[in-house]
């Protein structure tokens, strides 16, 4: 195992409050997700459900986990259901967990082999007529998950069952982390923070997009994540206004600003760090008052993030500011600052928003929801003029304490100044 796991008390927590969300006269059914496959026959990394790894901390693919709080006998109020290693597996792919292994590390006293499943099921289904799963019952289209199929075929076989999603229920209860995600989210910032140096390090004129993710991606792999939090975007000239540009062939010119948003994931949980660095060490003088007007609205912003105050609330209120700071750029007239449409004018410059971090790199939790201690959040703005071929994006990890924040990304440069002498020194 390439990270440190959680505490299983973490998991069990967890676990403890979807039991009492759902109540003692229903069962929820949770699934991980699918193994996607290539075409023939290979297969993607295998990453566990974001939702069932919060209650298990297993990360093991077709496991099941089974909740039934108003179950008489304690040890069947919590059941997870494993496959079994057979001998094909064993010689191909290497041994999964046993059980007790599985025990140890979700804290569940109940682990069987997965082909008990259907039979525990099915002795429970009289019994209790609510059943909860980890899918959104409004989907209707689409690629089907492992929680969906099932749904589908509860509601085929079980008409009179009540189905219902448990998706908001867990969103809810992992928008605050605990202290060992806060840890597992901090080292994936300084493994993001050892990737970007790292291709910072390799940048010079003529090196392509996808040259600096290879080194990024590198170094990921080299300090233990469990992978890449999201597909890097590493975009350089005029790419660098398109907001989610893939990292392509186009070679770094001089003059040339390079914007990096990547983030390394650690034990599944994710970091997002943008920075945009110029090619040659210096910012043109254009560069620098964009790029200022950015980094001067992004300390404005973090500045706001404390208990009470929402991502939407900051981001008014930093767009308020933009506004001032794109007149003085020259990309609107003072008239139209002052104006009522000020605002959609914006939006041609500035077309996105801040979000929270966790299990997923766009994790649960809605932009209006009042910050409380332990959410972590990201700070992040840009500015793209496309006829310039000038796009600066900044955005840093914000993790909501009780009596403020604190900048989890901190260490990584971003102060203009800083960032041109660093840009320098790499190149010496």
């Amino acid at each position: 195992m390439r990270y440190l796991p959680l505490p299983a008390s973490d998991h069990t927590s967890n676990r403890q409050r979807l039991a009492r969300d759902i109540g003692p006269d229903a069962i929820a059914i949770i699934d991980t997700a699918d193994v996607l496959r290539r075409p023939g026959d290979f297969e993607y990394p295998f990453r566990p459900d974001s939702n069932f790894y919060h209650l298990t901390g297993i990360d093991e693919p077709e496991a099941v986990l089974l909740l039934v709080p108003g179950h008489p006998n304690k040890r069947m109020q919590e059941i997870l259901f494993l496959r079994q290693t057979d001998e094909l597996h064993a010689l191909w792919s290497g041994q999964l967990l046993t059980q007790s292994q599985a025990a140890k590390r979700s804290g569940i006293k109940t682990v069987l082999w997965l082909s008990d499943l259907s039979g525990v099921v099915d002795r429970l289904l009289p019994k209790f007529r609510i059943i909860y799963l980890n899918a959104d019952m409004s989907l209707e289209s689409g690629p089907l998950g492992p929680s969906a199929r099932r749904a589908h075929e509860l509601a085929r076989k079980l008409p009179l069952h009540e189905l219902r999603s448990a998706t908001d229920t867990l969103g809810s209860g992992r928008t605050i982390k605990t202290p060992g995600e806060i840890s597992q989210i901090r080292h994936a910032i300084d493994i993001t923070a050892s990737g970007l140096e790292k291709a910072w390090s390799k940048l010079r004129l003529g090196t392509p997009e996808y040259a600096l993710e290879a080194e990024l991606t590198a170094e990921f792999t080299r300090c233990g994540a469990t992978g890449p939090a999201f597909s890097a975007i590493v975009a350089t000239g005029k790419n660098t206004t398109v907001i989610h540009f893939a990292p392509g062939e186009t070679k770094i010119s001089a003059n040339d600003l390079v914007l990096f948003d990547v983030g390394a994931e650690y034990g599944y949980y994710g970091s997002d760090i943008s920075r945009t660095v110029p090619a040659n060490g210096r910012f043109t003088p254009r560069q620098r008052g964009v790029y200022d007007a950015v980094y001067r609205v992004q300390l404005a912003g973090i500045a706001l993030h404390k208990p009470g105050a929402t991502i939407m609330g900051i981001d008014e209120q930093m767009r308020q500011l933009f506004i001032g700071e794109i007149q003085a750029l020259g990309l609107i007239s003072k008239s139209a600052a002052e104006g009522k449409n000020a605002g959609q004018l914006l939006q041609e410059y500035y077309p996105h928003i801040s979000h929270h971090l966790g299990l997923d790199v766009h994790d649960t939790g809605d932009a209006r929801l009042p910050f409380e201690p332990g959410m972590i959040v990201t700070c992040e703005l840009g500015l793209y003029l496309p006829k310039e071929g000038i796009g600066v994006r900044l955005e840093d990890d914000i993790l909501i304490t009780k009596t403020g924040h604190e900048v989890l990304s901190g260490n990584i440069p971003s102060a203009p100044d800083e960032i041109e002498h660093l840009m320098r020194s790499f190149a010496s």
